[in-house]
C-alpha cells in the first residue's frame, strides 16, 4: 500500500507484518491533527507534528505524553475502546509495532469501529431512536459524578473566564463567517445579555463543584454506537482549560449538535434523562449561554471548512454549499436559543393510572419542554433508586403529608429553575390537593410564564388495570396500586374554574390522547422543535 500521507520515517507501518495481530485491509486516515491507521480489528492514532494556537504537537516526547494522556482520560467514558499505548519502533531503519528496536513515535491503540455507527451520521440517516439518546443522558450523567474537579489555583468556569471564552469565540467567528454585519451584531448583543442574566448562576455553579475535568469535545462526530450503546471517544487531551468546564457546557455541546442537525426532539429527550438522572436542574439557568456559544463554535467550524474547501473537479460546488448550509443550521440554533419566547407551565393532574407520565413523555419532545416527575423526586429525597420499592402505605413512610411536602417544594424548585431559564415546564404529579395546583399557578406567575391543567381521566376498570399491569412488569419508577387508588378517590379535591387555570380534560383511554392533548394545547404558543430544527 502506497501513500504520500506519512512521512518516510513511519512508510514501514504501511506493511501489514509491522503489526502484532493479523491485518486486514490497511489504510491511513489523515486529519489535522493525527494519522489513524486502520488494520480491521484495531486503529492506531499518531498525532502528527504540527503546531496550532491551541496545541504544539512538534516535541516527541510531548506527543508520548498526550499519548499517554489521551488514553488515561478517554477510559472514562470508552474503557473498552482505548487499549492502550503502543511503542513506533525501528527495526533496520523500518518502523514497526513489533521487535525491541528504539522507539521512534508513539501512537494510541484503539478498537477499530464503525465509522458508519457515529453518531452523526446515525442522526442524518434517521438510524437513532430517543431510547438510545436517552440512555446515552444517563450514562453521562454517572460519568460526571465520578469526575475530578479542576486545581484549586485555577479560574476554570468562573464568569470571567467564560466570558472570555465566549468573546474570542465570537470574533473569531465574526473574521470568517457568512454572515452580514447586522447579524453579528444582533448575536454579539444577544450573547452579552444572556451572559449578563447567567453570572450569578455561573459564579454558583463554579463554587458548587460543578466544573469537573470533561470530555470537552462532545459533538456528534466524536460518539458513536458501540455494542448497541453511544460512547464518547476522542476526549480533549492536550489543553485543560478545553476540558476542566461546567457539566452544563458538556450538556449543551450534545444539545447544540442535535439542534443543528435537525433533532431538536432528541436533544431534549437526552437533557430530559440527564437532568432526571443528576437531578441538576439549576444547570438550565445557564445551558442557554452554553449552548448558544457551542452553536456558535460548530458554526465556526463549518466556516472554516467551507473557505477550506476548493471547488474543483474533485470537489463539487455542492461541499462548499454543504459548509455553508451547516453553518447557517449552527447559527440559527444560536438564534433560537438567545431568543426564546415566554414559557409556559403545563401541570398533568389526575389519579394513579391516568396516564400523566405517559401522556407527558409523548407531549415534552413536542412541546419542547422539560418533563418533571414528583415519582422520580420523592425517591430522590428519600435516597431510593428510581425502580426501588419503599413498601409505603399511603399517608406513610414515603407518602407522609411531610414527605409530599418536601416533594412538591423540591419540584417547585425544578420547577422554578427551568422557566427562569426560558424553559417551558409539564410537570407531572397527581396534584389532588387544591393548594398543591394554586402554588404552581403562582409560581408560573411569579416566572412570567402562564400555567395549564390537563386533567387525566381513564375509567375506573382502566386505571385498575394499568395499576396492575404497571406493578406486575416492576419497570415503572410509581409505588401506586389498587390500595392508593382508593386512598385517592377518598382525598382528591377536583380542579376547578375558580383556581385560575385553564384546564383541559383529556380521556387517555381515547384513540389518541396524544392528537387529543395537542389540540387542546394550541401548540403554536409553545416552543416546538421542529424537524428541520
Amino acid at each position: 500500500m502506497a501513500s504520500t500521507s506519512l512521512p518516510a520515517a513511519l512508510h514501514g507501518l504501511l506493511r501489514p507484518q509491522a503489526y502484532p495481530h493479523p491485518v486486514g485491509e490497511l489504510r491511513v486516515v489523515e486529519t489535522h491533527m493525527s494519522w489513524v491507521l486502520l488494520t480491521g480489528e484495531y486503529a492506531y492514532k499518531i498525532k502528527r507534528p504540527v503546531r496550532f494556537p491551541f496545541a504544539d504537537f512538534r516535541d516527541p516526547a510531548h506527543r508520548a505524553h498526550l499519548c499517554a494522556e489521551e488514553v488515561r482520560l478517554n477510559r472514562r467514558f470508552a474503557p473498552v475502546l482505548y487499549l492502550g499505548v503502543a511503542a513506533v519502533r525501528a527495526s533496520d531503519g523500518i518502523a514497526t509495532f513489533t521487535g525491541s528496536g528504539p522507539i521512534i513515535e508513539t501512537a494510541v491503540q484503539m478498537r477499530q469501529f464503525d465509522r458508519g455507527e457515529e453518531l452523526d451520521i446515525l442522526v442524518r440517516t434517521g438510524r437513532i431512536d430517543a431510547a438510545e439518546l436517552a440512555y446515552f443522558g444517563e450514562m453521562l450523567a454517572g460519568i460526571h459524578e465520578t469526575l475530578p474537579a479542576p486545581p484549586a489555583d485555577t479560574d476554570y468556569g468562573t464568569p470571567t473566564a467564560v466570558a472570555r471564552l465566549l468573546h474570542r469565540n465570537l470574533a473569531e467567528l465574526q473574521t470568517i463567517a457568512n454572515h452580514g454585519p447586522s447579524e453579528a451584531a444582533a448575536l454579539r448583543h444577544r450573547l452579552a445579555q444572556q451572559l449578563r442574566r447567567s453570572r450569578r448562576a455561573l459564579a454558583t455553579r463554579a463554587r458548587g463543584g460543578h466544573i469537573r475535568e470533561c470530555h470537552g469535545d462532545l459533538h456528534l462526530s466524536n460518539l458513536v454506537r458501540l455494542d448497541g450503546r453511544i460512547t464518547p471517544f476522542d476526549a480533549l487531551e492536550f489543553e485543560p482549560a478545553f476540558r476542566y468546564i461546567d457539566t452544563a457546557d458538556e450538556v449543551a455541546f450534545v444539545c447544540a449538535d442535535l439542534e443543528g442537525h435537525g433533532r431538536a426532539d432528541l436533544a431534549l429527550t437526552f437533557l430530559d434523562a440527564y437532568l432526571d438522572r443528576s437531578g441538576d436542574y439549576p444547570l438550565l439557568r445557564v445551558l442557554d449561554l452554553y449552548l448558544a456559544h457551542r452553536a456558535l463554535i460548530r458554526a465556526k467550524i463549518m466556516a472554516i471548512r467551507a473557505s477550506a474547501t476548493t471547488d474543483t473537479e474533485t470537489t463539487p460546488v455542492t461541499a462548499v454549499q454543504r459548509w455553508r448550509r451547516r453553518e447557517s443550521d449552527y447559527l440559527a440554533v444560536a438564534h433560537r436559543t438567545l431568543s426564546r419566547p415566554p414559557p409556559r407551565l403545563l401541570l398533568l393532574h389526575g389519579l394513579s393510572g391516568s396516564g400523566k407520565s405517559w401522556l407527558a413523555r409523548h407531549l415534552a419532545p413536542r412541546l419542547g419542554a422539560i418533563h418533571l416527575r414528583s415519582d422520580r423526586e420523592r425517591k430522590r429525597l428519600a435516597g431510593i433508586a428510581p425502580l426501588a420499592t419503599s413498601g409505603s402505605a399511603p399517608g406513610a413512610g414515603l407518602y407522609t403529608d411531610r414527605a409530599s411536602e418536601l416533594t412538591y417544594a423540591q419540584l417547585a424548585a425544578h420547577t422554578r429553575d427551568a422557566l427562569g431559564s426560558g424553559r417551558s415546564v409539564l410537570c407531572d404529579a397527581t396534584f389532588l390537593d387544591r393548594t398543591q395546583r394554586l402554588a404552581f399557578r403562582d409560581l408560573a406567575t411569579a416566572c412570567g410564564a402562564t400555567a395549564l391543567l390537563l386533567h387525566c381521566t381513564a375509567p375506573d376498570a382502566v386505571l385498575r388495570e394499568r395499576l396492575r399491569a404497571r406493578r406486575n412488569a416492576g419497570s415503572d419508577i410509581s409505588e401506586a396500586d389498587e390500595t392508593v387508588l382508593a386512598w385517592q378517590y377518598e382525598h382528591a379535591e377536583a380542579p376547578t374554574a375558580e383556581e385560575g387555570l385553564t384546564i383541559h380534560v383529556i380521556d387517555t383511554s381515547s384513540a389518541d390522547p396524544v392528537e387529543l392533548a395537542w389540540q387542546a394545547l394550541q401548540p403554536r404558543r409553545f416552543e416546538i422543535p421542529s424537524p428541520e430544527g
